[in-house]
């Protein structure tokens, strides 16, 4: 069972109740009792309350500002950030972040209700580790990694479907694969204040919601031509890609898009801002590839919900001399596209 701050507990094995104030990692909670106090016990000896049940009287009367859980339970204010989906990475011990383990949250800031899934690559595949329900504007633990196991989780994928009950606007599902290197989880400067949970965290925006409600005017929104790409004379005449050196594979080049290969902080950044600058890096590479006549250049975009790979798709359609296709599966899975310079 999952808990979040402000439920409402019995305790299986002892007499009384209490009202959680903090996430300590997967299988602990903090809960605070009406004397003040705040003890650590583990979820599988706690009874969450169900709220049809009869209210109880609040657990803290009057609390001094100086009470952990008065400020544990200070209100956050999920409104501040754009709406979407986020992942946060908190350590359990801020004071010995080195040897801290580290908690995953999965941040629902959108007015509608989550199906998802958090799966981990392992290997070739995806192992799902978590699924469930995550409502409206909640933050949701979904993980505890050992700080000797932190390298494993470099990629995982969230997939999410929005629901609600009554009527709302159509959603498109998403699945996002995120890639990011652990070195950044060992670095107090890493961790800061924000408005999704009470501790510090390393936050990170999955999916932004505007930019998927509607795909169709994506182009005409960016207007990513006239920023970045189709020059005016590229319009007026066909582009040609000119004859690579040799088979040598010192002409050949392989670049990874993914932002956080790009970019060390792209906290804040929308959807549509982290995909202008993965194209300004394919367009440069693109170009390095044809000044230099490289024989060969490899584009690892991910899988996540196409989009990424669809615009280098259209950045490739004026240039003629080069073909493409998905580039191996046994070495890069469905993510990667290869390009051939004649």
């Amino acid at each position: 069972m999952k808990f979040k701050i402000n439920d409402k507990v019995l305790f299986l094995n002892e007499k009384g109740q209490g009202q959680v104030c903090k996430i300590i990692n997967k299988d602990t909670v903090a809960v605070a009792i009406n004397d003040g106090f705040e003890i650590p016990y583990k979820i599988s000896e706690l009874i969450l309350i169900n709220e049809l049940a009869e209210p109880i009287q609040p657990l803290i009367n009057n609390p001094s500002p100086d009470t952990p859980a008065a400020i544990k339970l200070k209100p956050l204010n999920f409104k501040k950030e754009k709406e979407g989906i986020y992942t946060a990475f908190a350590p359990e011990k801020i004071d010995d972040i080195p040897n801290s383990n580290i908690n995953v949250w999965l941040i629902n800031n959108t007015d509608y209700k989550l199906l998802y899934t958090y799966s981990l690559l392992q290997t070739t595949k995806f192992n799902t580790l978590a699924s469930g329900i995550v409502k409206p504007y909640e933050s949701l633990l979904i993980e505890t990694i050992e700080r000797k196991k932190l390298n494993d989780f470099s990629t995982f994928k969230i997939e999410a479907l929005f629901f609600n009950e009554e009527s709302h606007e159509h959603q498109a599902p998403i699945s996002e694969i995120i890639k990011f290197r652990s070195i950044k989880l060992y670095k107090e400067n890493a961790f800061a204040k924000n408005n999704f949970i009470q501790e510090k965290a390393f936050v990170l925006n999955v999916f932004t919601l505007n930019n998927n409600s509607e795909p169709h005017n994506y182009h005409s929104n960016l207007d990513l031509s006239k920023i970045l790409f189709h020059k005016k004379e590229q319009q007026q005449q066909p582009q040609k890609s000119k004859p690579h050196v040799s088979n040598n594979a010192a002409y050949e080049m392989e670049i990874n898009l993914h932002i956080e290969d790009l970019m060390d902080n792209y906290n804040g950044m929308s959807n549509a801002e982290i995909i202008l600058v993965q194209l300004k890096f394919f367009q440069a590479a693109l170009d390095k590839a044809i000044n230099e006549r490289f024989r060969k250049l490899i584009i690892i975009h991910g899988v996540g919900n196409g989009r990424l790979k669809q615009e280098v798709l259209t950045i490739l359609k004026p240039y003629s001399n080069l073909i493409h296709y998905d580039a191996s599966y046994s070495k890069y899975g469905f993510g990667a596209t290869e390009i051939l310079f004649k």
